[in-house]
């Protein structure tokens, strides 16, 4: 038979630590900031030239969606079309247009790029 000896601080320590009023509080979860980032931000592209836009999210604890949860637009409505895979095509003339992307489950988070087209 095996006897552990603990002296009467180290029983009075352990006693403590499992005493349920004496429970450290579990830490709150942060709330969740959505952020959306855009690459490039500014982009220089000769008349009916092609770019592509890359879109990035964060996600919530637990959350995952089928698609990445983006939708793109041209600010300016002679500024060039953009796909739904951020593929953007500069219109037939010169001018400086802005591509935005905003998440579709936050609306209120967007980005926008600045393009000129020479």
């Amino acid at each position: 038979m095996l006897i552990r000896v603990l002296a009467a601080s180290s029983l009075l320590l352990a006693l403590a630590c499992t005493s349920p009023e004496n429970a450290v509080p579990a830490k709150l979860a942060e709330p969740f900031t959505p952020v959306l980032m855009l690459r490039p931000v500014t982009v220089s592209l000769v008349v009916g030239a092609t770019q592509s836009f890359q879109a990035e999210i964060n996600y919530q604890e637990g959350v995952r969606y089928i698609r990445q949860p983006v939708g793109w637009r041209v600010v300016e409505p002679q500024g060039g079309t953009i796909t739904g895979a951020g593929l953007y095509t500069a219109p037939d003339a010169p001018g400086i247009f802005h591509v935005e992307v905003r998440r579709e489950d936050f609306p209120e988070v967007t980005a926008t790029a600045t393009v000129t087209v020479k």
